[in-house]
């Protein structure tokens, strides 16, 4: 590697680094900014924050609504089962099950809630050991902590009872559903309402609809309001695990056409609730997602986002409905929840994929995806689909490198002559200049011409970066011999020492500086480089060696050619 991309490639490293630093310590992830209303969506927490740090045996995790009609938190908030408790009227919890090639999972008919899902098609860990990643549970494990179950349903005035959290629905069908199908509950509230709610399932998708319906039998009108949240504990990531700065995990949203994404911290201090018509929320990780998405989207709701010690909840609220008597209200919420696969998320045709954050390099890491993806879909190997997008980039930038490569070389023919007019005006700094450009004019070189084309490709270096650290598509996704999981580093170093190798190679083929203190620098960087490298995705340093030796060959071709 030429001493020009050496030199440009660490400064960027550099800026992007304190870069990254600085945004992060002076301009932290800032709340929405919204106008708060008196009207609150379930679970709210007060406005100090002290029924937030309540112990999990004691923390409301439901809504009161007034007489008026109006949603508001209850001053003395009712008591509600401990998160991940089973509580029913008989002490014995019903689990309908369901699998459809994708997930498979369990619903309860207590509280009628999403409790338990699994991806089977991404693991845990590596074959053989590896098990289906646990994505949803409301039971917490020794092993795994983390709390994270769905919930949906209707909220009214004290004086009119809706089913909530301890309420035991009766199931249609309790065979549950394979492939295709619709689990259906119903209940009964003994004053003259039918709840009706339905978990509707696709074969191999990702996307599942519920339905909440409710029939009005009473004489009476009935206002109710409809709601659908995520519950979750703050899941516990191992310290191993590195982040990127665009990584974001937590509670998130795309609202109206704006990306909304609130850290755990923030919530922490203070709630944050959004009208909005459209869009869709819920929880990231790195690699997957749980969305909803209410239907109706030009009907305005109060999205929010919110936490009660220990759990935080990401959910909608429809606006008041009037159920006349012998009338029906239904609300329908979709469901995404699933792997950040971006070709997944893009079929649903409802922005999920900005759940992906590519950074401000966004636009370029979008297409290098949909390329990389198209290659995998002849190849079937990510391996040696990046190796054949190194080489498309590589051609795309082959008459940048080229000018970039003559440039070089033509310097290093004037190495002599520049070595010459340095002893003569050593002394004479203004001299000096003036006969090293009257140099460059006479012979036509522009010793500024191979910058723009290295500038042009670090873009596309760090798009990469981003592409193979946060693509799902990337996880587990195995080479050739030892390298298992292109999305995390070469467990044996062998790729980061070939890197540095070639590295080494390039500059050697360059012109030696004429300081002998910048030569001995130029020297170390590859080592310093490899040692950079270690950690990174094997994908990654896949891709910059093999932009290494096609870079070598194509120099080495011109060098030859030029004579």
């Amino acid at each position: 590697m030429d001493r020009r991309t050496l030199m440009a490639l660490t400064l960027s490293f550099v800026l992007l680094i304190a870069y990254q630093v600085f945004m992060e310590f002076y301009f932290p992830t800032p709340p929405v900014a919204v106008e708060q209303s008196t009207a609150l969506p379930p679970g709210s927490a007060t406005d100090d924050k002290s029924a937030a740090q309540k112990p999990a045996e004691t923390a409301a995790l439901d809504v009161q609504v007034a007489k008026g009609g109006d949603l508001q938190l209850a001053k003395t908030q009712p008591t509600a089962p401990p998160v991940g408790e089973s509580v029913t009227e008989t002490g014995n919890e019903i689990f309908l099950p369901f699998e459809n090639g994708v997930l498979r999972g369990q619903i309860s008919l207590t509280g009628a809630q999403l409790v338990d899902l699994n991806f089977l098609k991404y693991l845990d860990k590596l074959s053989p050991e590896g098990k289906p990643v646990h994505f949803l549970r409301r039971e917490a494990q020794a092993k795994d902590p983390n709390i994270f179950f769905g919930e949906s349903g209707f909220l009214a005035t004290a004086d009119i009872q809706t089913p909530g959290r301890k309420t035991v629905w009766t199931a249609k069908n309790r065979d549950g559903v394979q492939g295709s199908g619709a689990l259906e509950l119903t209940w009964e509230s003994g004053s003259g309402l039918r709840f009706e709610k339905s978990f509707a399932f696709a074969p191999d998708s990702y996307l599942l609809t519920v339905r909440d319906r409710v029939v009005n039998h009473s004489t009476k009108t009935v206002p109710l309001y409809a709601f659908a949240q995520f519950v979750r504990t703050e899941p516990v990531v191992e310290a191993s695990q590195t982040k990127s700065s665009s990584d974001f995990n937590g509670p998130m949203g795309y609202l109206d056409k704006t990306r909304v994404q609130h850290t755990y911290e923030t919530l922490r201090k203070q709630d944050e609730h959004l009208d909005a018509s459209a869009g869709w929320v819920g929880f990231t990780d790195k690699y997957f997602l749980a969305a909803l998405m209410p239907a109706n989207p030009t009907d305005s709701k109060k999205f929010y986002f919110d936490y009660d010690a220990p759990v935080y909840r990401v959910g909608s609220v429809a606006k008041q409905r009037t159920i006349e008597p012998g009338q029906e209200v239904s609300f329908e919420t979709r469901l995404y929840i699933g792997p950040k696969e971006i070709r997944s998320l893009e079929k649903q045709g409802m922005a999920l994929e900005r759940a992906i954050d590519y950074g401000w390099l966004h636009f370029l890491a979008v297409p290098l995806v949909d390329i990389l993806l198209f290659f995998n879909d002849f190849l079937h190997n990510y391996g040696l689909s990046i190796i054949f997008l190194t080489i498309l980039v590589k051609a795309l930038f082959f008459p940048l490198a080229d000018k970039s490569y003559r440039s070089m070389n033509a310097m290093k023919k004037l190495q002599p002559k520049m070595e010459e007019l340095r002893k003569l005006y050593g002394d004479d700094k203004t001299r000096l200049n003036q006969e090293m450009m009257q140099l460059y004019q006479t012979n036509k070189v522009n010793p500024l011409g191979g910058c723009l084309p290295i500038l042009v490709q670090i873009p596309v270096f760090f798009a990469l970066y981003q592409v193979l650290y946060l693509s799902v598509e990337m996880r587990h996704a195995p080479f050739f011999f030892w390298i298992h999981d292109l999305s995390v580093q070469d467990p044996y170093y062998v790729l980061p020492v070939l890197m540095g190798a070639t590295m080494l190679i390039q500059t050697r083929m360059n012109p030696a500086p004429a300081d002998p203190v910048q030569a001995k620098i130029m020297l170390l960087l590859p080592v310093v480089f490899t040692f950079m490298f270690l950690s990174f995705p094997a994908g990654l340093v896949l891709y910059w060696l093999v932009n290494n030796i096609l870079s070598i060959t194509q120099q080495g071709y011109i060098m030859k050619k030029m004579g």
